[in-house]
């Protein structure tokens, strides 16, 4: 008799390791769209217009920091989502993956040069 309550104690702690998983992935890739954005609002500060002022540097450090925040969330979130995927064979996270991708296309886009147009 007290197998079996051992055997029902374990599941339910797997379950609730799943749920913490789904939460966390969930709220992360919250956290990385809303990062995003804000990438996407000052993403002038590195254009044309940013580099030809006499702070373009300080421009392009305070976009660098966030665009590897939003790139941090993104990975995190994708890792957190496939984690409960392997658990629970949930569909795959095609937002989380693509908001990770964007995000190093924007980094490596910003290290060649290519936003200053």
């Amino acid at each position: 008799m007290k197998n079996l309550n051992q055997s029902e104690d374990a599941s339910q702690g797997a379950v609730a390791g799943a749920a913490w998983f789904a939460h966390a992935g969930t709220a992360l890739t919250i956290a990385a769209g809303l990062s995003f954005l804000v990438v996407c609002m000052i993403l002038p500060l590195v254009g044309k217009a940013g580099v030809q002022t006499v702070h373009a540097s300080q421009n392009f450090n305070a976009f660098l920091v966030a665009l590897l925040v939003s790139l941090a969330l993104s990975i995190g979130a994708t890792v957190a989502k496939l984690a409960r995927r392997h658990m629970d064979h949930s569909p795959l996270p095609w937002l989380s993956i693509t908001l990770a991708g964007l995000c190093l296309l924007l980094l490596v886009s910003l290290a060649l040069g290519l936003l200053r147009i």
